[in-house]
C-alpha cells in the first residue's frame, strides 16, 4: 500500500517539476544571451554577486573621483565660455547704449544785480548761456573731451567772444583727453582745475592731472590728485614784492602746482586738503596757499561744510567759510529742493586764482571798465568780503533748476600801494536769479 502511495505522489511531482523546468528554460536562455551581447552588464551582475572588499571600495572611489574631475573640468570650460559670451554681450550693449560720440549740456538764463555803497554804475546784467560738452570714446579706457561755452549779454546784446580784449574769446573752454593707466586716472590738455569746495582755485589750466584712489572701509576712496601746468590769472593784483605792487593787468603766465587729498574719515564725513603754488614764468615771483576743510551729514537731510585757507602773501592772506544746507535739489528728481546759508570771510590774496569766490564781484573785476568812468572808482578798490549768502534751489520739472540767492555784507577797501586794507568797509549786496535747463 505504501508503495502505491509513494508512486502516486512522486509521479505528479515529477511531472510538475519537469513542466516547471521546461517553462523556465526560455527566460534563462534570454538572460544568457543578454550577458553575451553586453559583457559590461554581465560583469556588473557578476560583481553584484561578488562580496564587497576594501579593494573594490577603493576602486569605486577612484572611479567616482575621476568622474568628478571630468565634470569639474567640463564645468570650468562651460564657465569660461559663458564669461567670454557675457563680455562680448556687454561690449555690444555698450556700443549700443554708449555711442562713440556723446553730446550733452545745459542752458542758463541769468540776472545778476550788484550794489556797491557810494558807487553807481551799470552793475546789473542779464545774460543767456549755452554750454555744450562733447565726449568721443577713443577706446574702452580713453576719451577725448571738450566744452564749448557761448554767452550773450542781453543788456547790451553783446557776446562774450568778440575778441575786443574785454572778454575772453575762447569758445573752446576745455579740450583734454582722459583715461587710465593701470589704477591711475590721467587727464591731459586744457581743463578746469578746482580745489576742494572751489575755495582757493577755480580756473582752467593747460597741463596734466594724475589721480590715484585707495579703497577705505567707508566704501568711498581716498583720492590723491596732482596737477601741474600753466594758467593766466590776475590774482596777484596788489601783491607787494620788492616794494612794488603788481598791476593786475600784468599778472599772467603762471606755472601751477596743485596737490589735493580727499579722505573719508567716517560714514558721512570727509576731510579735504589742498596745497598750491603758482610761479610767474618771467618774474619768478610766487605764492603758496594751503587749505583744509570738511563736509559731513548731520542727519539724512542736513549737511555741514567748512574750510579755512592761508597763503604766504604779506597781506589779505586768510579766508574761511562755513555752510549749512538742508535737502538737495537734483535735476533728475522733480520737486526736489535745497535751502542753504553760507558765511564768508574772503581776502583777495588767499587763493591762487580767485580774488573772491561764488561770483562775488570786486570793483576791479568784470565791471571795472564801466565803473572806472566814475570819479570815485579808485577809492573803492576792494580786497576783502565779509558777509552771508542765503539761497534756494528748486527743480519744478525734470532736467531744470531754478536758483535764487542773495548775498550781503561788507567790502573792505584796499590800498594796492601798501598791499593792505585801508580800514574802511562799504556795504555790498548781490542778488542772482537763474534758470537752468539740462539736455
Amino acid at each position: 500500500m505504501k508503495k502505491k502511495l509513494m508512486v502516486g505522489g512522486l509521479l505528479p511531482a515529477l511531472v510538475l517539476s519537469t513542466c516547471g523546468l521546461a517553462g523556465a528554460q526560455p527566460a534563462a536562455m534570454d538572460t544568457l544571451t543578454a550577458m553575451e551581447q553586453n559583457p559590461e552588464a554581465g560583469s556588473q551582475m557578476r560583481a553584484s554577486t561578488e562580496p564587497v572588499t576594501q579593494e573594490s571600495l577603493q576602486e569605486m572611489r577612484r572611479q567616482l573621483e575621476e568622474q568628478l574631475q571630468q565634470a569639474q573640468e567640463l564645468q570650468n570650460r562651460l564657465n569660461a565660455q559663458l564669461g567670454s559670451l557675457e563680455k562680448r554681450m556687454k561690449k555690444v550693449e555698450k556700443k549700443t547704449n554708449e555711442p562713440n560720440i556723446e553730446i550733452h549740456g545745459y542752458g542758463r538764463l541769468r540776472w545778476d544785480g550788484h550794489h556797491y555803497e557810494d558807487l553807481q554804475g551799470p552793475s546789473n546784467k542779464k545774460s543767456v548761456w549755452l554750454n555744450l560738452f562733447v565726449k568721443h570714446r577713443i577706446n574702452d579706457r580713453w576719451t577725448l573731451n571738450s566744452e564749448h561755452e557761448f554767452e550773450n549779454n542781453l543788456s547790451d546784446n553783446k557776446g562774450a567772444y568778440e575778441g575786443d580784449g574785454k572778454n575772453y574769446s575762447r569758445p573752446v573752454l576745455q579740450l583734454y583727453t582722459e583715461g587710465s593707466i593701470g589704477d591711475v586716472n590721467v587727464k591731459l590738455g586744457r581743463y578746469y582745475l578746482q580745489s576742494p569746495y572751489k575755495f582757493t582755485f577755480d580756473e582752467k589750466i593747460d597741463g596734466v592731472q594724475v589721480r590715484y584712489g585707495l579703497p577705505t572701509k567707508w566704501g568711498r576712496k581716498a583720492n590723491f590728485t596732482l596737477n601741474w601746468g600753466n594758467t593766466s590769472t590776475n590774482t596777484l593784483y596788489g601783491e607787494k614784492r620788492d616794494s612794488a605792487p603788481w598791476d593786475h593787468f600784468f599778472s599772467a603766465d603762471f606755472k601751477v602746482l596743485s596737490l589735493m587729498g580727499e579722505f573719508p574719515v567716517a560714514k558721512n564725513t570727509n576731510i579735504s586738503t589742498h596745497y598750491g603754488k603758482m610761479t610767474h614764468r618771467n618774474e619768478h615771483w610766487s605764492r603758496k596757499t594751503w587749505s583744509i576743510g570738511f563736509d559731513t551729514k548731520l542727519n539724512r537731510d542736513l549737511k555741514l561744510t567748512a574750510a579755512i585757507a592761508k597763503s604766504d602773501s604779506e597781506g589779505l592772506n586768510k579766508s574761511h567759510f562755513i555752510q549749512l544746507q538742508y535737502k538737495e535739489a537734483r535735476p533728475d528728481i522733480p520737486g526736489s529742493y535745497d535751502i542753504y546759508v553760507k558765511k564768508y570771510l574772503q581776502r583777495g590774496h588767499t587763493g591762487m586764482t580767485n580774488w573772491f569766490n561764488d561770483d562775488i564781484e570786486p570793483t576791479h573785476g568784470k565791471y571795472r571798465g564801466e565803473l572806472e568812468k566814475n570819479a570815485t572808482f579808485w577809492d573803492h578798490r576792494q580786497g576783502e568780503f565779509n558777509g552771508i549768502r542765503v539761497g534756494v534751489d528748486f527743480v519744478p520739472v525734470r532736467n531744470t533748476k531754478l536758483l535764487l540767492h542773495y548775498t550781503f555784507g561788507k567790502m573792505g577797501l584796499f590800498d594796492p600801494g601798501m598791499s593792505k586794507l585801508t580800514g574802511k568797509r562799504d556795504d555790498y549786496s548781490f542778488f542772482r536769479a537763474q534758470w537752468e535747463m539740462y539736455f
